[in-house]
């Protein structure tokens, strides 16, 4: 696995560790593995020192480009990184309790997508390389999932969401249960691999037995979706009836889906597309959506379920060749609050 592994280590945080007196900084408390161990014995290591949280990245775009969208997703990472890690480490919370995994290697496979032809040839490519990379996800993740460690996964498109479903799966021997904040269900088709699938790929492969969406728009997804969740008997709560038609309240769309995954029978999963959130830098860009302050909402109130087992923060997409600005460090702020959410949620009694 350590082939397909880049580890975080401790050079990578030096430059934003402590600069000012009596002030510690994110960095200088995160736990980082050892360069020298197994990737195993880096887990069950941090396991035995308090660990309860792993974050990792997948720097990669190849799941939104094989599904006809635009690429972007893989800039998050880098992106992420600075602004989580200058955080102040105060008494609010533990960060020692997490480790900075690293993130998947995936440079191999973003070359091959990057030189595709552009015609049919060229989605097909794409689709065999997403599929490429659902065995390194679901690679990584099930050690994490075996030792009960909670994953935040950073990055990539959401093609992501079925390795990741699929490693819990079998790490625990239970199915799971999933609710996502997404204007896109991403429940299109078994056609081949990309980001607008994983959740059908999922529920076709038995792994996932309860899905939620929340915040579906009416006019962002084909029938086909539609009467492919309404077949699987999965619920969503559309855009429209929680801010046009305000039949349903956000928060309580939030609790109705919390409630409808608050099963000791499955293992939950926490899903966010950074689409879902208005005038985000995402792969699919909308002007309309959720706030950014509903969207950490969404993420502590799942978070506070003693099933919940990972966080996935998908389709943030700066532009790296833009410098830095509010625009291109938005993603990066929301997904360091997102994270943070997360982690004190998990706290709550």
């Amino acid at each position: 696995m350590s082939n397909y592994l880049r580890y975080t280590n401790l050079n990578d945080l030096a430059s934003f560790q402590n600069r000012r007196l009596s002030e510690t900084h994110v960095a200088d408390v995160i736990m980082v593995p050892d360069q020298e161990k197994s990737y195993l014995d880096n887990l069950e290591s941090a396991q035995q020192r308090g660990v309860e949280f792993v974050i990792l990245g997948i720097p990669e775009d190849i799941g939104p480009r094989a599904n006809c969208g635009k690429g972007g997703a893989k800039n998050a990472w880098h992106q992420y990184l600075p602004v989580m890690l200058s955080q102040q480490a105060n008494q609010f919370f533990n960060w020692g309790s997490v480790l900075l995994l690293g993130e998947l290697d995936v440079s191999d496979l973003q070359k091959q997508s990057n030189v595709a032809t552009i015609s049919d040839h060229k989605l097909s490519s794409l689709r065999d390389l997403c599929a490429q990379l659902d065995s390194r996800v679901e690679e990584l993740l099930l050690p994490i999932f075996k030792l009960g460690l909670k994953p935040i996964v950073i990055g990539g498109g959401h093609n992501n969401a079925f390795p990741i479903i699929q490693a819990l799966n079998k790490a625990t021997d239970l199915a799971v249960g999933c609710v996502n904040l997404d204007p896109h269900a991403d429940f299109r088709k078994a056609e081949g691999r990309h980001s607008g699938n994983p959740f059908r790929y999922a529920y076709e492969a038995g792994s996932l037995s309860h899905y939620c969406v929340v915040g579906l728009h009416e006019q962002k997804n084909n029938a086909e979706t539609i009467q492919g969740l309404l077949d699987a008997d999965f619920p969503f709560i559309t855009y429209q009836q929680i801010f046009i038609e305000h039949s349903v309240v956000f928060n309580d769309a939030v609790e109705n889906a919390k409630s409808y995954v608050n099963n000791n029978k499955h293992a939950v999963g926490i899903e966010l597309d950074l689409d879902s959130i208005k005038h985000m830098p995402a792969s699919a860009y909308s002007s309309t959506g959720f706030t950014s302050e509903q969207a950490m909402f969404y993420v502590n109130q799942l978070a506070q379920l003693s099933q919940n087992k990972y966080l996935h923060l998908c389709e943030g997409a700066p532009d790296a060749n833009e410098p830095p600005s509010h625009k291109t460090l938005e993603v990066a702020q929301v997904l360091t609050q997102l994270t943070y959410s997360y982690l004190i949620g998990n706290n709550k009694p």
